[in-house]
């Protein structure tokens, strides 16, 4: 049985798509505040995201990550361990959580693979989507953050390559496959031949 998850007003299920539209606007601004914040305690996020930085922020998705997955108890037998639906009716249940997955420092963690398996398993499965989760904020509130630190900047757009810049480039990168080709066996890659065409074309396009 998972324990009993919080939901924030705001996640709520909108009752209509006005009330839907009002409540992404106001997660919006959250963001965009949120973001403000750690600029302001972090002015060099967009470089580098200090140790003690990257601790806290985790700690806090972490804090959320176990709130929506929940406790999850199983029993375990013969070396496996079997989901079971209300821990309170089972005697010798043990309750794993995101919490739990992630308080195994990396060499504990390591080490449980041979100790006990068939938990590494099933921790191993819950940090993995911890890590998918904190990623995903992570690139989110950097986004955020990038997105006051361009704010009032002019976007200045590269020109566009010339052609003979643009050919140039896809020669040289054909000369790259055909090569790999050539070494990995296919008998129509012909480095030497592919040369003498790339000649002749710069030849008789530039007379």
């Amino acid at each position: 049985m998972s324990a009993k998850q919080k939901t924030p007003a705001i996640l709520a299920i909108p009752s209509s798509l006005e009330d839907a539209a009002y409540r992404l606007a106001i997660g919006s601004e959250g963001t965009r505040n949120i973001a403000q914040f750690v600029l302001e305690k972090c002015p060099g996020f967009l470089d580098t995201v200090t140790q003690e930085t990257r601790d806290s922020l985790y700690k806090g998705w972490q804090l959320r990550k176990h709130e929506l997955e929940g406790e999850k108890g199983y029993k375990l037998a013969d070396g496996v361990y079997i989901p079971v639906t209300d821990p309170s009716k089972v005697d010798g249940v043990v309750m794993f959580s995101i919490n739990v997955a992630m308080s195994y420092s990396p060499q504990e963690f390591g080490q449980l693979r041979k100790v006990d398996p068939a938990k590494h398993a099933i921790l191993g499965d819950l940090r993995k989507k911890f890590s998918t989760y904190a990623s995903n904020r992570m690139g989110e509130l950097t986004a955020a953050i990038r997105s006051i630190v361009n704010e009032g900047k002019t976007k200045t757009r590269a020109p566009n390559a010339g052609f003979v810049e643009a050919m140039t480039k896809t020669f040289d990168g054909y000369e790259k496959r055909v090569k790999t080709a050539q070494t990995r066996g296919d008998r129509e890659a012909d480095p030497v031949r592919f040369k003498m065409a790339v000649d002749a074309f710069w030849k008789t396009y530039r007379g």
